[in-house]
């Protein structure tokens, strides 16, 4: 190859010096194939002696010498296939393995000697065994670094499918394949540790990159090893391992050894680092300090840990690993930092949950070792390195295990979470919480519901100002944050009303520190169990059984929890008021009916202004009114009066119309009776709403078309008419009938019109059915 030319960029020049290698390459390889097809040897010997040379060049990098090598190699296949052919012609091997020897230099000789020497072993003249002795020994010639790798590497390739092995056509003594792989492999690490010392200091930083684009030359080696299938678990423990830790160890290469011990651990079966557990971590502990044993250990421990994960059954029981694993990383710990020392906790925490899931006080005393090591370290924050494995410490076990309060409930398990910062806390939290709201086991003790909300206190509390740490989340995200905590609470479980209660009232003290974003979530499912629990309990003293809290001191706690919720959702924690009155009555407790009722009345009064609002809760109020059953009639009287001023004072006089005509059925309600058992109708109140309403309706029409409030108002007075209030005859319906009649005749075509025609058309159709029917005495007077 050329000399370095000025002006070029050592990438160009690389370049240049590659194409030409190429060049060279192609043209004595055609000039090789030539001479053999002509059936020269020495010729062909001759162009493939010169196309070798080319591997000679010490001006390439690791990467472009490894393509020109690529390159040769594919063309040596040619010559020896020549080889072949020649044996299969009768010529004697032995010929022409002394015949290559003549090669001039010794790159190009022993690349020659290694084709024929292929070939040689397939003729089976000599032993495998002797031919790849002599080879191997051979290799010795070429000492510098890269193409010492490279020469090594094409007799491993060569020798890949004639090596002793049990059921190989060469022999089935594998000891002998083992020597061979064992010598070939230290004499390449030898060479590959060498290229460390070559060169000027300042060229350090280069050489390591070399060696590392060099390193997997090294470790076919160890591939060809595993797959022998000779090499047993004993024979790996007796003969193998220990030889490979000897190079390893004695090579005293930072490089060398971190990169062999992770090779170890990816080709050799699991079920032989199990059997040599032992040896392994003891030469872990004699590595150089520049060494990242850490890796080491964490790879090992996360193979063995998948593998007993997927193979529970091929544990040897005589293998204690766990107990092997944590004196080891105990030892280490000393000569570590903080994040080293707990990703192997990681690691190890990994293994263990693998390993033995059922064992949690492996798992325990794991996070315990964590918490002293973070205690020591004096920060009462971690980040980097260190959060992500404290982040991994607490996810692995929610995640392998599944049960996430069994987990949550370790001693040493949830202190760890205050190490972290406040997103990694919440992711933390976040995971706990979804596991435990689609988990199958409940929780059934105060203390247990304590433990899950202390730990996803990140999703339950508002950050305080003071801790120097913000949360600014949308609205979107909030509400699917809030709900998971939601369904923690119907996760609350036992046959003990009184336990039960504990467990509500802890969860409300958590709930309470949320603020008004979160209780807006969190509260409500909590009124409903808690009003729930009190059917529950009100059922048991029906019976006349022993409970240990009264439903009265439940629906006590239903109305302590709505009035924390009024402050910030009024709307919601009127609903909730007028939940609760049902539930009260459904329990014939009256007067805590009505005080539910009075609350609702309050807030309304209080904190309702917005004029939709309110037309949105009128009908709710009458509504839940209309179904209690269990009111005194004086504080029945008082409330309905009540409900209608409200009606009046609405904002919008058709929502005023609508609301006051819904009214009405307040004073028509035969749920509520006196004590005579005579339903409460007032006949004359019911008017009085009605024509009210028609008043309003009245002054409607003159700032626009409302046909539509007659309509209903007409329904509205055939219904009590129907009822048999005497107080509605049927000259009212006669007036309605005629009004409407008049003004539709005015009506612009409209959808909206359109509308107000269909629903009189079928009002009229029902009255006119009536007229026609079993009640035509009734209305015989009406003219439709």
């Amino acid at each position: 190859m050329s000399t370095a030319v000025e002006g070029l960029s050592p990438e160009e020049q690389q370049e240049k010096w590659l194409e030409e290698g190429k060049a060279v390459t192609k043209q004595q390889a055609f000039l090789m194939k030539r001479a053999l097809d002509n059936g020269n040897l020495r010729d062909g010997l001759k162009y493939a002696s010169n196309m070798l040379c080319e591997l000679r060049t010490g001006l390439l990098s690791p990467k472009n010498f490894y393509e020109l090598y690529i390159m040769i190699a594919d063309e040596m296949r040619h010559l020896e296939q020549y080889f072949y052919e020649e044996w299969k012609r009768g010529r004697r091997m032995v010929e022409l393995y002394e015949l290559v020897q003549h090669a001039g230099n010794i790159v190009p000789r022993l690349f020659l000697l290694i084709s024929v020497g292929s070939v040689y072993v397939r003729s089976k003249e000599v032993s495998a065994r002797d031919i790849l002795k002599d080879l191997v020994e051979m290799c010795r010639g070429v000492q510098h670094p890269m193409r010492g790798l490279f020469l090594r590497n094409y007799l491993l390739h060569c020798a890949r499918d004639k090596l002793p092995d049990v059921g190989s056509d060469f022999g089935d003594n594998v000891a002998d394949s083992v020597d061979f792989l064992m010598l070939n492999f230290s004499e390449m690490n030898k060479l590959w540790v060498r290229m460390q010392h070559q060169g000027p200091v300042r060229d350090r930083e280069r050489r390591e990159k070399e060696r590392l684009d060099l390193r997997i030359l090294v470790g076919i080696n160890l591939v060809r090893l595993s797959n022998l299938e000779g090499v047993d678990c004993d024979m790996y423990k007796a003969m193998v391992l220990p030889r490979i830790l000897e190079q390893v160890i004695n090579c005293k290469d930072q490089i060398a050894q971190q990169y062999l011990m992770e090779c170890i651990i990816q080709v050799f079966p699991d079920e032989y680092h199990l059997r040599t557990l032992d040896e392994i971590l003891d030469g872990c502990g004699q590595l150089q300090s520049g060494v990242d044993v850490k890796a080491v250990l964490i790879a090992l421990m996360n193979r063995l840990a998948l593998f007993a994960k997927n193979e529970p059954g091929s544990i040897p029981p005589d293998v204690n690993m766990l107990d092997i694993f944590h004196s080891h990383v105990t030892r280490m710990a000393a000569s570590v930092d903080l994040a080293g020392i707990l990703d192997l906790q990681v690691a190890l925490l990994n293994f263990a949950m693998g390993f033995a899931p059922e064992k949690l006080d492996y798992v325990d005393q794991i996070l315990q070792v964590c918490g002293e090591q973070l205690a020591a370290s004096g920060s009462p924050r971690v980040d980097g390195a260190a959060e992500r494995a404290v982040v991994s410490l607490l996810k692995t076990p929610l995640i392998s295990h599944g049960n996430a309060l069994t987990i949550i409930l370790l001693e040493h398990y949830a202190p760890l979470i205050n190490y972290l910062p406040f997103s990694s806390r919440k992711e933390v939290a976040l995971l706990a919480a979804r596991m435990m709201s689609k988990g199958s086991a409940p929780m059934t003790t105060p203390e247990e519901v304590d433990a899950l909300l202390s730990f996803v206190q990140p999703l339950v509390k508002d950050v305080a100002e003071d801790e120097g740490e913000r949360e600014e989340l949308d609205d979107e995200d909030l509400e699917a944050e809030q709900s998971v905590i939601s369904c923690i609470i119907h996760r609350m479980a036992n046959e003990d009303t009184g336990v039960l209660f504990q467990m509500y009232v802890v969860a409300r003290k958590h709930f309470g520190q949320g603020g008004g974003r979160r209780i807006a979530h969190t509260l409500p499912p909590l009124v409903f169990r808690s009003l729930q629990l009190a059917l529950a309990i009100k059922n048991l003293e029906r019976q006349e059984q022993e409970v240990a809290v009264s439903s009265k001191k439940l629906f006590g706690f239903s109305l302590e929890t709505v009035k924390g919720l009024a402050g910030s959702e009024p709307n919601k924690a009127l609903r909730l008021y007028l939940q609760g009155a049902q539930a009260a009555n459904d329990c014939e407790e009256d007067k805590i009916a009505y005080e539910f009722l009075s609350q609702a009345f309050i807030l309304y009064e209080d904190e309702v202004s917005d004029s939709k609002v309110q037309m949105e809760l009128i009908p709710i109020f009458i509504g839940t009114l209309c179904n209690l059953t269990h009111l005194d009639i004086e504080d029945y009287d008082t409330l309905i009066t009540n409900t209608t001023k409200h009606a009046a004072r609405l904002l919008k006089k058709p929502d005023q119309c609508r609301a006051i005509y819904q009214c009405s059925h307040l004073f028509w309600n035969d749920k509520i009776k006196d004590a005579d058992g005579k339903p409460f109708q007032d006949g004359k109140k019911v008017l009085d709403c009605l024509q009210r309403s028609l008043k309003i309706a009245d002054v409607c029409m003159q700032s626009g078309p409302h046909v539509s409030l007659f309509v209903e108002i007409l329904n509205q007075y055939l219904h009590y008419f129907d009822a048999g209030n005497d107080k509605v005859t049927i000259k009212y319906l006669q007036g309605l009938v005629d009004l409407i009649t008049e003004h539709l005749a005015n009506l612009d075509a409209s959808p909206e019109s359109l509308a107000v025609k269909a629903h009189y058309a079928s009002t009229l159709a029902h009255m006119k059915a009536k007229k026609e029917g079993d009640e035509a005495e009734k209305f015989a007077e009406l003219n439709i």
